[in-house]
This record gives C-alpha cells, structure tokens and sequence, in this order.
C-alpha cells in the first residue's frame, strides 16, 4: 500500500513601510511594471515583461502572462482584489526549472494603515512543490526568493517615495 504524505508548502514574507497613504500604496502596487521591481536577484531571473492580460488587474479572475530574462514564462491569476486593503494571486510556471520543481506559487499583498501614518506592507508568497523530492530543491529556491522579495519590496517602497503625493 501507498503512503500519501501530504507535501508541506514552502512559505516566505517580506515586509515594508512607506509614507504614502494607504490607498495610494494599494493603487500603484497593483498596477506597477513588474520589470520595475523585479530585477533578479542571483540566479532567479528578472521580469522583462508581462504579455495577454485580461482585464484592468483589478479584478479576481483575471490573468496574464510573466515573462522571465531566462526565457521561461509563468500564469499568473488574480484571486483576490480588495479594492485599498489586499490583493492576491497564484502563480503557474509554464516553463524553465520552477515549473519542473513547483506546481504553483500563491502570492498575499496587505496594505495597513501604521500607527504613526504611512502604510505598512506585508507580502507572503507560498510555494507548492511537485513532489516530495522536487520539495527539497524548491526550499533552496524558496530561501533565494524571500531575499528577492526584500529586494524588490525595497525598489517598490522607493517608487512609492519618489512618486506624487
């Protein structure tokens, strides 16, 4: 007989603060150019650009496609849109080593008023691997992805900083 062990996912967070307010930071986070924030960072790739989107991205349900420097491409699926507060989404690797390691990835952004003004953001990303032995190498991708998403959290805050209040 065959054991079914349930694989446990791969959690990561970053956390950021800025002085805009809230609502501004939850309305020009949603829209941004990926290729902006997510430069690469060691071996994981960069955004170079986003191609057949549906819709405003303000809206579950809605898709498009993330186009990597390495070549690969991934879906990516809005599943929750709270309009100033959260937003969230999976994302499926279609190709290039993510897809043969996990089967999806879901991504959490919260946008909350601080205690002294500006906006707190917290974004939790969630790795699910393909299998128990792809689990192994998804953990090494998993603890290179939470300094990448420092990194970009960091260039995001700064646009955020530099942009009109």
């Amino acid at each position: 007989m065959l054991c079914h062990m349930k694989i446990p996912t791969l959690p990561t967070a970053a956390f950021g603060w800025t002085v805009a307010t809230q609502e501004r930071a939850f309305a020009e986070t949603v829209p941004v150019e990926l290729s902006t924030i997510f430069t690469g960072w060691g071996p994981l790739p960069a955004v170079v650009g986003t191609r057949d989107q549906t819709g405003a991205w303000d809206a579950a349900g809605q898709t498009r496609t993330v186009l990597l420097s390495d070549g690969s491409h991934a879906q990516e699926r809005l599943t929750a849109y709270n309009a100033g507060q959260h937003f969230a989404y999976t994302v499926t690797p279609q190709s290039g080593m993510l897809s043969v390691l996990a089967r999806e990835a879901r991504g959490k952004w919260w946008f909350i008023p601080g205690a002294k003004g500006g906006t707190e953001i917290v974004w939790t990303y969630d790795f699910s691997a393909r299998s128990l032995w792809s689990w192994s190498l998804l953990l090494v991708v998993s603890l290179l992805w939470e300094y990448y998403m420092r990194h970009a959290l960091r260039l995001l805050v700064g646009q955020l900083e530099r942009a009109p209040k």
